[in-house]
């Protein structure tokens, strides 16, 4: 018999190998929120980061609305740019709605990040101790609306937690290594 989750040889079958088993007590270790709540950071909705960073889908719904009132007159024209617009502003709304479902909390030992808006429910907790580095971006576009992106590296291939859309980018970031550095 072998572990369904990494492969290992078991004794007997319905075992747990001790590596899967360590790793579950940790991350159960983790969700417990029994530590101090330090700071929270939420992702800043901003319209005017919105057009800018949706410029191209805004240009292809004036060239369809355009298109539609050339090639099929007005009032089905008509009926295609009142299409366009509600389709943009649906766009606008569940990005103002992953906005405000997007929040990370900071403890004394870890953070964690939740995202919960239509479609999505994604929690992650990650300890301080295995984050190997942490860096802030930002775009041209977030960079006048004075917003950026917080990247988490951890251990492991491909691994680590983006935090997207944060206000007050700098003062954020050095916070946020504030508190880690002084966990660590």
């Amino acid at each position: 018999m072998r572990c369904k989750m990494c492969g290992a040889k078991l004794k007997k079958e319905g075992d747990i190998c001790k590596n899967c088993y360590d790793k579950y007590k940790r991350q159960e270790k983790l969700k417990a929120d029994d530590e101090k709540e330090i700071f929270s950071v939420n992702r800043k909705y901003s319209p005017k980061f919105n057009l800018l960073k949706n410029g191209e889908m805004i240009l292809l719904l004036v060239i369809i609305a355009l298109a539609g009132i050339t090639t099929y007159g007005t009032w089905l024209g008509t009926l295609i740019t009142i299409l366009c617009v509600v389709f943009f502003g649906a766009w606008l709304f569940f990005n103002k709605k992953r906005a405000s479902g997007t929040k990370t909390t900071f403890y004394e030992t870890k953070f964690k990040y939740r995202a919960k808006y239509p479609f999505v429910d994604r929690e992650e907790i990650v300890a301080y101790r295995d984050i190997k580095d942490i860096a802030y971006f930002q775009t041209r576009s977030q960079k006048m609306c004075k917003i950026g992106d917080i990247r988490f590296y951890t251990k492991g291939f491909l691994a680590g937690v983006t935090i997207n859309d944060i206000p007050e980018i700098e003062e954020n970031f050095e916070r946020i290594k504030d508190v880690i550095n002084q966990s660590r």
